[in-house]
């Protein structure tokens, strides 16, 4: 996959305006730490009247890796906050149109949390995972995210994909999904 841009960049917390991409495509955000950086990205609503913080994005990225998430349009801002293990909190973030990821075809790899692009129909996959994941499936402009698997690791066997939309793969270590 071509690796986007990371404009905004940080030392431990920080807080960045989301870059909504035009109607119809979701936004993905990419976070890359250091390699013993550990963070936890939450959405903010900062708005003349409101501020709130939102749900949690990303769980723990880490690593040099990039992590990736749907970013609701609700939210204007991101909050990066630094775990409290980990030694070197640099990190660097970017977003993307979810239009640019590449489709899930046959199979799909990584190491960490990412968001898939399928077209497909509703089907059968085979999930391998080293630890705990959880799959989301929303449609493809990012809205209305609902929990189609969750298991505890390690995990081998298959899931059902619920059809076209955005996957997005909550794990923390290596995982494979390959459509049957």
């Amino acid at each position: 996959m071509e690796k986007v841009r990371l404009p905004h960049s940080g030392l431990g917390n920080g807080t960045v305006p989301v870059s909504h991409v035009p109607d119809g495509a979701a936004t993905v955000v990419e976070l890359q730490g250091g390699l013993l950086a550990f963070f936890d990205v939450y959405g903010v609503i900062d708005t003349p009247e409101r501020l709130e913080r939102g749900s949690m994005l990303l769980s723990r990225a880490m690593g040099r890796h990039r992590s990736r998430a749907v970013v609701p349009r609700r939210y204007t801002h991101l909050a990066v906050k630094k775990d409290k293990i980990g030694s070197f909190p640099r990190w660097k973030l970017g977003f993307r149109a979810s239009d640019t990821l590449p489709d899930l075809a046959k199979r799909a790899e990584g190491r960490g949390e990412d968001v898939l692009r399928y077209t497909g129909a509703g089907t059968t996959a085979t999930l391998e995972a080293d630890a705990y994941a959880v799959l989301t499936h929303h449609s493809f402009s990012g809205e209305g995210g609902q929990e189609f698997h969750r298991s505890g690791g390690p995990f081998r066997g298959t899931i059902e994909l619920p059809g076209p939309g955005l996957i997005t793969v909550g794990c923390l270590t290596r995982w494979s999904v390959t459509v049957r």
